[in-house]
This record gives structure tokens, C-alpha cells and sequence, in this order.
């Protein structure tokens, strides 16, 4: 068994298609399948399950991918040692996220200071659904992720909580209820509902705080993207129950939840950084081990905005950008984008182009 076998079984596994694997290694593709036929015949098992679009882990294969990770790893951290590089990192790093993620955090901002320190690791980055996160983690497709503590099965996965915030109700500043501080999930029965599909982690929050109140709701719009959820609340729609977080630059009402007689205490959203269980005493990526203390010294020393002590400006210039966005949304929707913002300039704000602002609010 060669390392360089192992590379190329590592980079078909992570390609999951043979002539993708070889030009990310150099290699003719003729190449790549005879040296992982000659290492499954070695092994005496398959590791692949081929078709003729895409290759596919078998059984084998998913058992031996982690494990052949960590001899190349091992190998790597002995060179370093013989060239006196021992705080040299290199490597792959597969990170994915949820979009909400950058509500609480700076990631592209982490990304380039991870690069800029360690210019040897090649960096990816996968923005997609809770489940597909964990399914891809236990498969070796990334190293760590970002995503909710709450919705998905975490077996087989070492979970880091980095952020908490509590779950609210926004409605439109002109609903009936706006004025009020707090509600009970039990006066929410009548109201109508706009909600994530079921594949986002917030869903399902919301789902079992309802499910522990025995409560049915009318569900009238179901989207994928909070863009458009706010938009349709603000519109007047439906009412949400989102996480707090997520709604300080908007021009929403939030309302604190307090239980009904059955619900008990209402659970918070958390975000974490979740990775496969590593059970081996060598580590199976350097680069996620310091990427990931990267994560939780920056979630330290980060104040939640909700909590006392966030600063007045801060909260207010968010409610102003969200006002702007929303403006300039309205008028895009008059054909009329240049008038609106200009109408902006005088706002004390700093004249922030829409695309910039459409991109800061995205969630």
C-alpha cells in the first residue's frame, strides 16, 4: 500500500468522480483507476460503487476513508517535524455552513485571517441545508460545519455550542399585537404563519416548541430563505418565530415567548460548530482542530446583541439598514431604485449602495 494510493483514493472519495479526482491530483485518469483497482484488490474489498455518471462510496469505502485520512495526516506532521516545520499547516479544509451563520459571526472575515496564517491549506466552503451538513460530515465530505444544535440526529458527531439566542415572535409594525412585550404560545392559535421549509433547522425549533403546547398552527406561506420570509411578515402576511438574532435590523416588532400551560420553558436557537467523532488518538485534520479554535475564541469574545451591554449605535444603525433595505426593495419593486436610496442620503447613515446592503442582510 503506497501513500500516494491513498491520496487518490481520498480525492475520488471527496470528488466522488474518478476524472474530477485526477485533475485535482495530476494524474491521467487511466491512471487514478488502476492504482485504486490495485488497492482494492490489496484490501480485498471494493471501496467504490461505479456508474457511469458519478462513484460512490461502498461500505468499505466509508469505513477506510477516515482512516486513511489520518495516516496521510500522520505522514504530513512527520515531515514537518524532519524539515523543523512543525507549525507549518497544509492540507484540504472543507467547511459548511447554514446561511443564518452570519448573523453571529464573520466567517468570510475568519476565513481570510485562516488563510493569511496558514497560506498551505486549500479552503472550500458549502452554504447548504442542516441534514446535508451532518450526512456529509459522517461521510468525510467536510471537516467541520457550522449549523443549528437542533433538528438534526447528532450521533456519530462532536458538537461545540458557539451561540445562543432566544426564540420570539415578529410580527409588522402596524399588527394588533406590536405594542406588546411578550405573548403566550398559546394566544398564537388563530394567527397565520410564515414558516422555513422543513429542511431548515429553525423549523423545526419552532415545530416543538408548538408540539409541546399540543397547538396546530396555519401554515400560509413556506420559502427557503429568510430574505423573503421577513418580507412577507413585514407585508403582513403571517406572523414567524424566528430567533431574535436574526431580526435586530428589521423594522419587525419582536416578542418575548412565555409558555402556555403545557409548553414549559421555551428552548433558544444555538448554533454550533459540529464535526465527525474522532475517536483515534491522531488527529484527522490540523487544520479543522485550529480553524475551529479560531470559532470559539471568536464566539468569546463576541456579545450577543440582545444582551445588556451591546452598544446603543450598533442597534440603532442596524434597525436604519434594515429600514434602507427594505426602502430600496419597495422601490426595485416601483422601478424606482435611485430616487429611493437618495431619499437615504440625508438619514445620518453612510450612504450604503443596495447591493452592499442586500449583502450584509442575507442571512
Amino acid at each position: 500500500m503506497e501513500l500516494r494510493q491513498l491520496s487518490l483514493f481520498v480525492a475520488a472519495a471527496e470528488e466522488q468522480h474518478f476524472t474530477l479526482a485526477a485533475k485535482r491530483e495530476n494524474i491521467v485518469q487511466s491512471g487514478l483507476s488502476v492504482a485504486i483497482r490495485a488497492l482494492e484488490d490489496e484490501l480485498g474489498t471494493l471501496l467504490f460503487i461505479r456508474n457511469k455518471r458519478q462513484v460512490q462510496l461502498s461500505e468499505a469505502g466509508r469505513i477506510f476513508l477516515p482512516e486513511a485520512k489520518r495516516i496521510l495526516e500522520a505522514v504530513k506532521t512527520a515531515r514537518a517535524a524532519v524539515s523543523d516545520n512543525r507549525h507549518a499547516i497544509a492540507g484540504r479544509l472543507a467547511i459548511g455552513m447554514v446561511p443564518s451563520a452570519l448573523s453571529f459571526l464573520d466567517l468570510p472575515a475568519l476565513l481570510q485571517s485562516f488563510k493569511a496564517r496558514h497560506p498551505g491549506v486549500d479552503l472550500t466552503l458549502r452554504e447548504t441545508y442542516p441534514q446535508v451538513l451532518a450526512e456529509s460530515l459522517k461521510k468525510g465530505l467536510l471537516d467541520l460545519a457550522l449549523m443549528p444544535l437542533h433538528g438534526v440526529p447528532m450521533q456519530g458527531l462532536e458538537v461545540v455550542e458557539l451561540y445562543s439566542t432566544e426564540m420570539v415572535l415578529a410580527v409588522p409594525e402596524d399588527h394588533p399585537m406590536a405594542s406588546r412585550p411578550s405573548i403566550s404560545v398559546a394566544e398564537l392559535a388563530h394567527e397565520s404563519f410564515v414558516e422555513f421549509s422543513p429542511r431548515w433547522g429553525t423549523r423545526g425549533l419552532v415545530d416543538h416548541i408548538l408540539r409541546k403546547e399540543g397547538m396546530a398552527r396555519n401554515i400560509i406561506c413556506e420559502v427557503e430563505n429568510f430574505d423573503l420570509l421577513s418580507r412577507l411578515v413585514m407585508r403582513g402576511f403571517g406572523v414567524a418565530i424566528l430567533p431574535r438574532k436574526l431580526l435586530l435590523p428589521l423594522p419587525l416588532r419582536a416578542l418575548t415567548l412565555t409558555p402556555g400551560l403545557h409548553g414549559g420553558p421555551i428552548p433558544d436557537w444555538k448554533l454550533g460548530v459540529v464535526r465527525a467523532r474522532n475517536d483515534h488518538p491522531l488527529p484527522l485534520n490540523a487544520a479543522s482542530d485550529v480553524f475551529q479554535a479560531m470559532l470559539e475564541t471568536e464566539s468569546r469574545g463576541r456579545l450577543p446583541p440582545e444582551q445588556p451591554g451591546e452598544r446603543p449605535g450598533d442597534v440603532a444603525r442596524d434597525q436604519r439598514l434594515g429600514k434602507q433595505l427594505v426602502d430600496v426593495g419597495l422601490a426595485r419593486e416601483r422601478g424606482d431604485v435611485r430616487s429611493d436610496v437618495a431619499a437615504h442620503e440625508n438619514d445620518g447613515d453612510v450612504g450604503a449602495d443596495p447591493a452592499d446592503l442586500q449583502g450584509e442582510l442575507r442571512a
